[in-house]
């Protein structure tokens, strides 16, 4: 019965709804410290947000006001419990990235350190008590002998 168009255009299949304490603090800090964008108008009730949408490159998440739409879903420093889902986002130029996040005051749990998968990668936690991992592709070997020759 689908008419093939099941999502809106230029939305990610996947998108996460992060729950937060404060959206505007939150938003802010992302915009600073994540180099996130604001998407649109947050929706507002009763003077409050209580639900906005947020980019960085192709990525693209919403956040939720802790207790709005009758959610019991809390943030991880609510709960006193880690997130059950990692967050990992590709950056360009990671050591810039967390040079500019340990600056602007994140949290950083671990430096940046290359992987056996290939990918170079720093931990960091926000506001809410949400674990990020930020990463870059590695050059492989074959690629670094392209751009030498």
């Amino acid at each position: 019965m689908s008419s093939g168009f099941f999502k809106p255009e230029h939305v990610p299949q996947l998108t996460p709804c992060l729950t937060v304490i404060e959206p505007e603090q939150t938003m802010s800090f992302y915009e600073l410290v994540f180099g996130f964008e604001r998407i649109g108008e947050p929706l507002i009730k009763e003077g409050l947000i209580i639900f906005a949408e947020m980019y960085c490159l192709d990525a693209r998440i919403m956040l939720q006001r802790q207790g709005s739409f009758n959610s019991a879903s809390t943030t991880p420093n609510q709960s006193g419990h880690q997130q059950g889902i990692g967050i990992y986002l590709y950056v360009p130029d990671l050591d810039m990235h967390h040079l500019k996040s340990s600056n602007c005051g994140a949290d950083i749990l671990s430096e940046p350190m290359d992987t056996f998968w290939g990918d170079r990668i720093y931990t960091a936690r926000d506001l809410d008590g949400y674990v990020w991992t930020f990463a870059e592709k590695l050059p492989c070997d074959s690629e670094i002998s392209d751009d030498e020759d």
